[in-house]
């Protein structure tokens, strides 16, 4: 008689995706809101199967990026810009029948050659699983210091989102990236600002 294998089906707890809001629609008059970017972050290529771990209580937080021995990051410093990523957005959309957020990164490139073409702007088209940006704040409270893009769906730039002129912005490219994630903010944080900000530049110190 032919033996048949038990299959044990895997029975997961039921959770709801619905949400109640669950907070004030108000100024915190202790620590205000400032708006804007440093200019500092970096870029994680997704294809270096970086370790993102998730806070258990609240999944938009990412506490700590484990990166394997050797990964290098790209670091990107638009500093030098009075408005750094200018243009970089976060819109909400049911384009695909779910209501996601669709995000855009926008970066100046000041760099020029066939070296910068290989190396920078031509893989942020053409790498396989996108990119994470993790990119400092003005706003120094800690949780939302450091903000996290494509650690869910790669950043890759959009298929007309690379452009260089001339006489704009110092001649640098100017690179449009864009993905779409079900979270509208997700975050890196843990305990607290100081302490996020020394994981930040222990990234940073990971640069090429």
């Amino acid at each position: 008689m032919k033996k048949h294998n038990k299959v044990n089906a895997i029975v997961l707890a039921y959770a709801s995706c619905a949400a109640n809001i669950a907070d004030n629609i108000a100024p915190d008059c202790s620590n205000p809101l400032i708006a804007g970017f440093t200019g500092r972050g970096v870029l994680i290529n997704n294809t270096d199967a970086p370790v993102f771990t998730y806070s258990g209580s609240n999944p938009r937080i990412i506490t700590a990026v484990t990166l394997a021995s050797g990964v290098k990051v790209a670091v990107v410093d638009n500093t030098g810009w009075s408005q750094p990523f200018n243009g970089s957005s976060i819109q909400s959309t049911d384009e695909d029948g779910m209501i996601k957020y669709d995000k855009t990164l926008v970066l100046n490139i000041p760099a020029r050659g066939a070296a910068a073409a290989k190396n920078i702007v031509e893989p942020l088209h053409k790498s396989a699983l996108g990119f994470t940006a993790i990119l400092e704040m003005r706003d120094r409270n800690g949780d939302g210091s450091f903000v996290v893009v494509g650690s869910k769906q790669g950043l890759k730039a959009n298929p007309d989102g690379v452009v260089r002129n001339e006489y704009e912005n110092g001649g640098c490219v100017v690179a449009t990236m864009s993905c779409r994630e079900a979270e509208e903010e997700v975050v890196f944080f843990d305990t607290d600002y100081a302490t996020t900000k020394t994981a930040f530049e222990a990234l940073i110190a990971k640069a090429y």
